[in-house]
């Protein structure tokens, strides 16, 4: 089946229904960032939106309403490291939380974390869309293209979604229309040829449409630019969903961070310079130290699902003490990223960073990859650049029915030792865009090149579909010890 059919057999998976809102399940490996947090002795405050911006927030009888309003508080200091911030389940919250940036302290963190509905136990969901579904905020502005308005409207009501507060409103990475994603973004308005086409202008999103949008469809969501949670230090966060960002769903230069059993989904495609898109899940950007990404779910992404990355505009010019570990990815156009530029010396690039247990299903089998330039780049280990010294070890992995290859690399990688994956292809698949052998051919590409040395290969049916669940139970045993979070 051609890739482009493929793309449309997979449904979004909803967000897990889980115990305890969310709670952590440490997998109990060697842990470069030492070990999990316990609570702290600052102040618990509580969002709801039931709640009022004027209480206190202090219980789940005063709750804050907004994410505007924890902002505020954070950047007041009135909230800081050793505080929990607790959004009620089941409930969506518009707008893009914004950590201080703050000196790290060891052994205390900043918390984002969910409390509790009564019996419903679901993510909370940090949101980024702006809700386009009122006819009489849309016109027509020529044959078959209406126009909307995306001005910043702070304070506006959960009817239009975010409000646009933290800035990004009229840069959209991605319409989403009744559950399906429309990533085709034009620069001009010639270019808009099929329904549901968008081009961006200031404050403005022009679309092509046979009839007024919100008559054609009963929820159109706009993701727009800015990350979900733009990162501080010692900050750790657990039980949320992150979703309609057009940039990252977490983002920062940052020490002393964990981000723990969280979904991340439905990011990315906002233009970064020029028509450059991007978006990742998280990034950790040169500069980082003691993070751990663990056990979180991640999905839809326009570029990368977990990535470390930066150029030589830095004070420490590297990353050190750094796990990916036990997340499971699906359906973006990359799985993992590693990236450096600068000037190598001592003390720079990576140190002691690892990538263990992670299950990464289908690269490339994306919303994105229809849409982007580079979709020879489809594949679930991206190396570019490669200026800095690297101690990075990749073990213990499945990577699973990549678009493009197993791995693309832009340059000679020394320092990365990819150790005990599985990597399963279907007929013909390549393992490393450039080179000529196929999953079939791995034991050759293994001994030539001393890539992946006691990992196993598997070729898999021709006819496949992108089917998570299955792909799921096909691989399950094949790593003991390993513990990525389930499906529903």
């Amino acid at each position: 089946m051609h890739r482009r059919n493929l793309l449309k057999l997979l449904v979004l998976a909803p967000a897990p229904a889980l115990a305890d809102c969310g709670a952590a399940d440490p997998a109990g490996a060697a842990d470069p960032a030492g070990a999990a947090p316990s609570a702290g002795p600052g102040k618990v405050f509580y969002v709801s939106p039931q709640g009022d911006d004027r209480a206190s927030g202090l219980s789940q009888g005063t709750p804050w309403r907004t994410v505007t309003q924890v902002n505020s508080q954070l950047a007041k200091g009135t909230v800081g490291v050793f505080d929990t911030v607790l959004f009620e389940c089941g409930q969506t919250f518009f707008g893009k939380l914004r950590v201080p940036t703050n000196r790290p302290t060891r052994g205390g963190y900043l918390t984002f974390g969910s409390y509790p509905n009564g019996g419903d136990r679901r993510r909370p969901v940090i949101s980024s869309y702006t809700l386009l579904n009122d006819a009489s905020a849309w016109r027509q502005a020529g044959p078959n293209i209406w126009a909307t308005d995306l001005s910043p409207r702070r304070g506006a009501g959960p009817e239009r979604g975010y409000d646009g507060a933290q800035g990004g409103a009229d840069n959209i990475g991605f319409l989403r229309v009744d559950g399906k994603i429309h990533g085709r973004r034009v620069w001009v308005q010639e270019d808009l040829l099929d329904q549901w086409d968008f081009r961006c202008a200031p404050n403005t999103l022009y679309v092509r449409s046979s009839a007024n949008p919100a008559t054609l469809a009963k929820d159109i969501r706009a993701s727009c630019d800015g990350h979900c949670i733009a990162l501080g230090n010692s900050v750790q966060v657990t039980g949320l969903r992150l979703e309609g960002s057009g940039g990252h769903g977490m983002q920062g230069a940052v020490s002393n961070v964990r981000v723990e059993d969280n979904e991340l989904a439905e990011l990315g495609g906002a233009v970064l310079k020029e028509t450059t898109r991007y978006g990742n899940g998280f990034e950790a950007w040169m500069n980082s130290s003691d993070i751990v990404v663990e056990r979180n779910i991640l999905h839809d992404i326009y570029d990368v699902a977990l990535t470390a990355q930066g150029s030589s505009s830095s004070s420490t010019g590297g990353w050190r003490n750094l796990a990916f570990r036990n997340n499971l990815i699906y359906s973006c156009n990359q799985s993992l990223e590693f990236w450096s530029g600068g000037t190598a010396a001592p003390g720079r690039g990576f140190v002691n960073c690892v990538v263990e247990c992670n299950t990464c299903l289908y690269a490339g089998y994306v919303w994105s990859e229809p849409v982007r330039p580079d979709q020879d780049k489809s594949v679930h280990l991206l190396t570019y650049g490669w200026d800095l010294p690297a101690d990075i070890t990749v073990r213990n992995n499945t990577f699973y029915d990549a678009v493009g290859a197993y791995r693309y690399s832009s340059a000679p990688t020394p320092g990365l030792k990819c150790i005990g994956n599985v990597i399963l292809q279907r007929p013909g698949g390549r393992l490393k865009v450039g080179d000529p052998e196929t999953v079939e051919q791995a034991a050759t590409w293994v001994n030539a090149l001393r890539n992946d040395e006691g990992s196993t290969f598997q070729v898999l049916p021709s006819r496949s579909g992108v089917d998570v669940a299955g792909a799921l139970r096909r691989v399950a045993g094949m790593r003991p010890g390993c513990r990525p979070p389930s499906l529903p």
